[in-house]
């Protein structure tokens, strides 16, 4: 569309450029017969008939062009106000759900303490990793709601970080959610690979305005604990 614009504009200029042009060309016509004189004025008649005709159907073309644009324009703007509506539909519909899915995390439900995690480390494609990852989003749903689970590896020291992005959940559970993960780590902490994790909650607060909260455990060495961290706030 811009680009019609602008051809539509540099045609509108050649124009009348043009019919500038034809003026001047009429405007030094003079003859001394008055038979002759009375046919250019006659002729210069025409061409400011024509002209103003010419103008006129331009600028009526032009002025549609242009409301066609804006109207586009509006109702493309009023698409997107309701394709924002609706996705905050969603999303608190997703917090309503999840409020009655997730579940208080008993120690050992998952046996994550079991899991070989040896075996994550050792993955050298990313297809591999990608389904780990897609195994962790699955069993962790339960006591999460809906998240995304990324997992790094440090294939120099042996080790990895996990990251776990919940969605918008309501503040219960969000306050669920917040206790399973001190029973998780409780259950990781002999997972010696893991030196860090951390958990990102998106929820509505008491007052159902949106908020964001990190939870992160790390250790420096695989000797150490998982120790919470303490972060800006």
């Amino acid at each position: 569309m811009t680009i019609f614009m602008f051809v539509l504009t540099v045609l509108l200029f050649l124009f009348f450029s043009y019919q500038l042009y034809v003026r001047f060309q009429l405007e030094s016509l003079d003859s001394d017969s008055p038979k002759m004189k009375r046919k250019i004025n006659f002729y210069k008649h025409q061409e400011n008939n024509r002209s103003l005709l010419f103008l006129m159907i331009a600028a009526i073309i032009f002025c549609l062009i242009l409301l066609g644009i804006l109207y586009n324009q509006n109702t493309l703007r009023k698409d997107n106000k309701d394709l924002e509506f609706k996705i905050e539909e969603i999303s608190d519909a997703r917090g309503v759900t999840s409020g009655t899915g997730i579940e208080n995390y008993k120690e050992n439900t998952l046996k994550l303490g079991e899991f070989s995690w040896k075996k994550v480390i050792e993955s050298r494609d990313a297809k591999t990793l990608d389904n780990y990852e897609l195994q962790f989003m699955r069993e962790w749903q339960p006591f999460f709601g809906e998240s995304n689970v990324a997992i790094m590896i440090s294939q120099k020291t042996e080790t990895m970080t996990i990251a776990v992005f919940s969605t918008v959940l309501t503040y219960s559970d969000f306050q669920t959610a917040e206790k399973n993960v001190e029973t998780f780590i409780k259950e990781l902490q002999p997972v010696k690979e893991i030196t860090m994790i951390d958990f990102t909650f998106t929820y509505r607060d008491k007052s159902s305005k949106l908020s964001k909260q990190s939870i992160v455990y790390s250790r420096n060495t695989k000797e150490d604990n998982l120790e919470k961290v303490a972060l800006d706030k």
